[in-house]
């Protein structure tokens, strides 16, 4: 394949060789998703692409296109990537043309495809559809044992929890007997999603005792933006009753018809968990 030809990008011979800056995959992510992938692995003549450490090979017969400064991106769908996502390798034909290797695993095992700028999908053709198989059964086999676990997890994450066992929001809001007060308590703000589903960043729940009242007080925020979207609430199990007070748009706003004692309690508690000294 050294001697074959090259696609042509833009009338432009793609014969770029990763350059000495590139920053390249880690041995350990070589191990795992380094390699030749294929249309075809038990043909010599299949389709593929091979996954070096510092740049990425697409080749089909005697053309080659080359991806340069090869780099990985674990986070590239954010915190919401598609179930059968592992990993993208970024990269650049010519210096110009984005691409990117998308690394997924199914029940066979893993596989690739591409995406990139229109011009490098316009000379990839059907390639640019094709998924491309590993050619490493032991990494197949890897691939395919954690994504199970990562299945499994996600549903354990999604389990409902005995009432009265959670240690941290993201456990009580999986309570059966909290979710719907809490539900109830925040009216128009169950819009919100972080608000709805208490899914970022929160410390652990404790406990306070409040006119003779034993109260779970939970304390969660906004992802990524906690200091100016932040929320405070009291659950009264016994009673199945929830007061919160939410920060948002540079104010506060109680849910749940707090009495008017308990406002003060409240604001003490949000202004303790989220303005440094209380203050």
């Amino acid at each position: 394949m050294a001697h074959g030809k090259h696609w042509v990008v833009s009338g432009i011979w793609a014969v770029l060789a990763a350059t000495a800056g590139a920053q390249g995959l880690r041995p350990d992510l070589m191990t795992g998703f380094g390699g030749r992938y294929a249309v075809d692995c038990a043909r010599p003549d299949s389709p593929r692409v091979l996954v070096q450490e510092r740049q990425m090979l697409i080749e089909q017969g005697n053309q080659r296109m080359t991806v340069a400064n090869l780099d990985s991106a674990f986070s590239y769908f954010g915190n919401n990537p598609p179930p059968e996502f592992r990993v993208a390798l970024l990269g650049q034909v010519q210096g110009k043309f984005d691409v990117i290797a998308s690394v997924n695993a199914d029940g066979r095992g893993q596989y690739i495809q591409l995406d990139g700028d229109p011009t490098v999908m316009k000379n990839l053709g059907a390639l640019g559809k094709a998924r491309f198989r590993h050619c490493n059964a032991a990494a197949n086999q890897q691939a395919v044992a954690q994504q199970q676990e990562a299945k499994q997890a996600a549903a354990a994450a999604r389990a409902p929890v005995a009432s009265g066992t959670a240690r941290h929001p993201s456990e009580l809001i999986r309570d059966p007997a909290f979710k719907p007060a809490y539900q109830k308590a925040l009216g128009p703000l169950a819009r919100l999603p972080w608000m709805a589903e208490m899914n970022g960043p929160a410390p652990d729940l404790t406990r306070v005792r409040i006119g003779g009242v034993d109260y779970t007080v939970a304390a969660f925020c906004k992802p990524h933006d906690c200091g100016d979207n932040n929320a405070v609430l009291l659950y009264d199990a016994a009673q199945g009753r929830v007061y919160g007070l939410v920060h948002q748009n540079n104010r506060e706003q109680s849910f749940g018809q707090p009495p008017g004692p308990m406002l003060i309690d409240l604001n003490a508690i949000w202004r303790k968990q989220w303005r440094a000294g209380g203050k």
